[in-house]
C-alpha cells in the first residue's frame, strides 16, 4: 500500500513531545523523511526509534529557536543534504503561566513573542529556498483558540497565536506565484505539557491526546489540501472532511 508522504521531506519544530512528536510519528509513519527539530535530544531520540520502527526516517537535530543566529546554520547545513523541503509545521511553544498583562514580566512578554511568532516566521524565512524547490509545499502554524475567542491572562502568548492568522495570509500573498501553501491550524485544547500548566482546573482526560486530532495536518500537508491557502482553521473542521475522504 502506497504511503500519503514517501519521498517527501517534512521539517517538523517542537517535535520532542505534545503535537510535534505526534506530528512527526505520523508523517513517518505515511513513509515522510521526517527532520525533527527539538530541544531535548533524548526525547528526539525516542521520536526517531519511532519513525524508524514505523518505517519512516529521520533526522533529529537539537536546536534551540530561541537561538535566532543559528537559523542561518541550520539552513547552510541542509541546503546540500537534502534536495528540497515538501513541508514545514511549527509545533513548537510554550508558556510559564497565565498572567493579567498588568503583572507579566518583560522578559516573559518578549519571550512569548519570540518563540510563537518571531520563530515560526523567520525559520520559514530561512527555509524558503528549500520549500521553493519543492514541486509543492505546504506550511502549517499552530495558533490556539485565541483566533477568534478574546481570554485574558494570556499576554504575549495570545497576542502571537492570533497575528499568526495574518502572518499565514502574507505569507501567501507574497509568494502567490509560487506552489507554497501557508496556512494556520488551531488543534484546539489537547492534552499536552502546556495544557496542563495553563487549564489547571481541567482534567487531562476531558481533552484529546494530540495523536486524535494529528489527522488535521497530514490533511493541510497533503495534495489534497492543496486549494486551501492563507487560511486559517480549526482541526475540528477538517477531521469530518479528512475521516470523509
Amino acid at each position: 500500500m502506497s504511503k500519503r508522504f514517501e519521498q517527501r521531506i517534512i521539517m517538523i519544530t517542537g517535535a520532542s513531545s505534545g503535537m510535534g512528536r505526534a506530528v512527526a510519528e505520523a508523517c513517518g509513519r505515511e513513509g515522510a523523511n521526517v527532520i525533527a527539530l527539538g530541544r531535548d535530544e533524548d526525547a528526539l531520540a525516542e521520536v526517531q526509534q519511532s519513525i524508524e520502527a514505523l518505517g519512516g526516517r529521520c533526522l533529529c537535530v537539537p536546536f534551540d529557536l530561541y537561538r535566532f543566529e543559528d537559523y542561518g546554520r541550520l539552513f547552510l547545513a541542509l541546503k546540500d543534504q537534502i534536495p528540497h523541503l515538501d513541508g514545514l509545521v511549527h509545533c513548537a511553544g510554550e508558556i510559564k503561566r497565565c498572567t493579567p498583562m498588568q503583572y507579566v514580566k518583560a522578559e516573559d512578554f518578549r519571550r512569548m513573542l519570540d518563540i510563537h511568532l518571531a520563530a515560526p516566521n523567520l525559520l520559514t524565512q530561512m527555509m524558503l529556498p528549500l520549500l521553493r524547490r519543492a514541486k509543492t509545499a505546504s506550511v502549517i502554524f499552530t495558533t490556539c483558540d485565541m483566533i477568534d475567542r478574546d481570554l485574558p491572562n494570556w499576554h504575549g502568548y495570545g497576542l502571537a497565536k492570533r497575528a499568526l492568522g495574518y502572518a499565514a495570509a502574507m505569507w501567501q500573498f507574497e509568494q502567490k506565484d509560487k506552489e507554497i501553501r501557508f496556512n494556520t491550524l488551531n488543534p484546539g485544547k489537547i492534552r499536552t505539557e502546556l495544557f496542563r500548566r495553563t487549564y489547571g482546573g481541567m482534567h487531562p482526560k476531558e481533552v484529546p491526546p494530540p495523536e486524535d486530532v494529528v489527522e488535521a495536518y497530514l490533511y493541510l500537508l497533503s495534495d489534497a489540501a492543496r486549494n486551501h491557502r492563507g487560511k486559517t482553521m480549526h482541526a475540528s473542521d477538517l477531521l469530518p472532511a479528512t475521516e470523509a475522504s
